[in-house]
């Protein structure tokens, strides 16, 4: 009997310190709605794209796929959501990692009469597949998720997780937002139409109610993290994958940020990642993050790219599967080279073979070997180029003028990267009358309604288009792609060219001394930082003593030198090269050079018209770039470095390259890095 008891303790003593060292369980609830029920008056959406996405991220972050559940279309009727968040909510543990994503619409709806908690009488809601748009005596709103609903469900599960537990809520939706143009532009998430009865009051509240919502009680419950795909006064528009199909804009940049996670990172430092992505794909649209942006992404426990490329199977002697895919900038056709596992120098070391992508996917892709390899060694891929993908637009032409409309197609056909009359459109051509002046103009106009090239074009007159003015549209569309395609570029996070140097940014007063720019007083990057989280200038102005402005500052921590150049993009899509200097005819690359375990500052930087979202894009290389001749065609096409030539093919413009359309050099992996710089230009208070 004693022994009994001794085995019996010793086996209760053993399972305490198993269930002690049991690692956190990962485990999400993924949602999409993209298909709704007809009669409830939302239109469509490319939300069950998203799944897969998501998914794959959570699956390369450790995730069983077991432990993701997921919702789609009519399964995500309200009833289905709250049942599946209470599964979730049993499922999960003290310590455990958990992620709730929800692809779909958003509403304002007339504010909960027991709470009554929002300032402006509206709560924000979830759409589920059964809520409809509009108020009537069958649907009053108790279809739609409201925000304090899903916060009582999320602080139950947040109270279960406890304080070591990690709770990320993604929303790739929208609640409000305005757009002026329909159906033929890029799909959005979100509508400006309020969901309330008629003839609703709201109650304006001085302050929130702070004893309610998702965010109160911080100290006593778990940590959580909410992102969101715009803010609250923004539609959601989607964007296009690689196989240019919609996607949500936030289910993608999360996943591309995910999987090139390559040191100790923060919720913030994620963040950072995904806004630069969507507001490279959008810029007028800001993403949003809310709780304890400081804590470590999924609490610390989550993978790392792996910087070794190892085969991960062999299908025979000739074809591979490697662990990289569209996410990581390899597109069909990137070439590599095989290595044994313990090189290092691989200018030294004599290659085992090569190969090509042949059919690539979202996380890892199939390669074929241009030569048979017999002997299966411990080997590790190399890539020798990387991708940017290529330029790709779609214009729709809504216009009754047959010979009008004509002229316009006629004139881009011959452009294999600008596709005619497809769903959801980057760019439209149709009249359009302004409701303040009853004018009617024939525009060209971005998805964020900015007018490209416009004309008078009275409604009932019989107008046309003269042979000058489609050769403007023609630019304005290209002029506009292009700056799509360079907003878009970046050096994946994983990638390590040039990682010892050191980028840093310094907001600042600028004044002119003895004929100079220079930073009077440097400012703290938060007071320089808007209510949407976006780095913000105010516009040169002068007649001011002092002006708002920045220098860059690049520290070189290499043993060998490095270049810098600067492109920019204005928000009227023009774009410059800021350095080397185009103001000086006699500036050059050698210029910006910096040597070897030295630092580089820029000039004080002050800013001018237009208004908007500008992107800089810092290039730090080992050999130094002339992108300005480059763009102005004093140099040969095809001279320089690989770079140089990417950079050149999307400034080709004349009647013999275009069949050439949007195919871009690649560029090579070592060659060259690229530092995003993003910040909002504005007018005088």
């Amino acid at each position: 009997m004693r022994a009994f008891l001794i085995f019996f303790l010793s086996a209760i003593i053993l399972s305490s310190f198993i269930e002690k060292d049991k690692p956190p369980k990962k485990i999400a609830l993924v949602i999409a709605i993209g298909n709704y029920d007809s009669t409830t008056g939302w239109k469509n959406i490319s939300s069950i794209n998203d799944i897969r996405y998501v998914k794959s991220a959570l699956i390369n972050q450790g995730f069983e796929e077991i432990d993701i559940d997921t919702l789609k279309n009519e399964q995500a009727t309200k009833a289905g959501i709250q049942h599946a968040i209470d599964l979730l909510i049993a499922k999960a543990g003290k310590g455990d990692i958990v992620v709730f994503h929800f692809s779909g619409h958003g509403q304002q709806i007339f504010d909960n009469p027991e709470r009554k908690d929002e300032m402006d009488g509206y709560d924000e809601a979830l759409v589920p597949y059964n809520a409809k748009m509009r108020y009537d005596s069958r649907d009053k709103g108790q279809n739609h998720l409201r925000d304090d609903e899903l916060g009582d469900k999320l602080k139950l599960l947040r109270t279960r997780i406890g304080k070591a537990g990690s709770l990320l809520v993604l929303i790739d939706a929208c609640h409000s937002g305005t757009a002026t143009r329909g159906e033929e532009m890029s799909a959005t998430r979100g509508t400006e139409q309020k969901f309330a009865p008629q003839g609703y009051n709201p109650v304006l509240q001085n302050t929130k109610n702070t004893n309610e919502g998702i965010f109160d009680d911080a100290e006593l419950l778990s940590n959580m993290v909410v992102i969101s795909a715009a803010s609250a006064d923004q539609l959601n528009y989607e964007t296009k994958d690689d196989n240019k199909e919609g996607v949500g804009s936030l289910s993608y940049a999360f996943s591309r940020a995910v999987s090139q996670i390559s040191g100790d990172i923060s919720y913030k430092m994620l963040f950072e990642k995904i806004k630069n992505d969507i507001q490279s794909w959008k810029p007028f649209q800001n993403p949003q993050i809310e709780g304890n942006t400081d804590q470590k992404f999924f609490g610390g426990i989550y993978l790392k790219a792996d910087e070794l490329i190892r085969v991960e199977k062999w299908v025979n002697d000739s074809t591979i599967i490697i662990p990289r895919g569209a996410i990581h900038s390899v597109r069909n056709g990137t070439a590599f080279k095989i290595f044994p596992v313990e090189a290092t120098d691989y200018n030294k070391t004599k290659p085992i073979g090569s190969g090509q992508i042949s059919n690539v996917g979202m996380g890892r892709s199939t390669a074929r070997l241009l030569a048979g390899i017999s002997e299966r060694a411990a080997c590790k891929i190399v890539f020798d180029n990387k991708s940017f993908g290529d330029m790709d637009i779609t214009v729709n032409i809504v216009l009754d003028d047959a010979k009008a409309a004509a002229s316009i197609r006629d004139i881009l056909k011959p452009y294999d990267y600008i596709n005619l009359n497809k769903p959801h459109a980057d760019i439209l051509i149709e009249p359009y009358k302004e409701a303040h002046s009853n004018q009617q103009a024939l525009q060209v106009v971005a998805v964020n309604d900015s007018i490209l090239w416009q004309k008078r074009w009275p409604s009932g007159n019989k107008n046309s288009l003269s042979v000058e003015e489609t050769t403007e549209i023609l630019h304005a569309i290209k002029q506009y792609s292009r700056a799509q395609f360079l907003r878009s570029i970046y050096t994946p996070a994983d990638d390590k060219s040039f990682e010892y140097v050191q980028v840093e940014l310094i907001p600042g007063k600028i004044k002119s001394l003895n004929g100079r720019d220079t930073m009077i007083q440097r400012i703290a990057l938060e007071a320089q930082t808007n209510a949407k989280g976006d780095l913000q200038f105010v516009v040169f102005d002068e007649t001011a003593i002092e002006n708002e402005g920045f220098i860059i500052r690049i520290r070189n921590n290499h043993d060998y030198p490095v270049y810098i150049s600067v492109l920019d993009i204005q928000p009227d899509n023009v774009i410059n090269i800021t350095i080397p200097d185009p103001g000086d005819p006699y500036s050059s690359a050698d210029d910006y050079k910096i040597p070897p375990r030295s630092t580089f500052e820029t000039r004080p930087v002050t800013l001018f018209p237009p208004y908007g979202k500008e992107f800089m894009k810092l290039l730090i290389t080992t050999q130094p770039m002339d992108l300005k001749s480059v763009q102005t065609r004093s140099t040969t096409r095809g001279a320089g470095s690989s770079f140089e030539r990417f950079y050149n093919d999307t400034f080709k413009d004349d009647d013999s390259e275009r069949s050439r359309g949007p195919k871009v050099a690649p560029v090579k992996v070592d060659e060259v890095r690229i530092v995003p710089i993003t910040f909002d230009i504005v007018k005088h208070k």
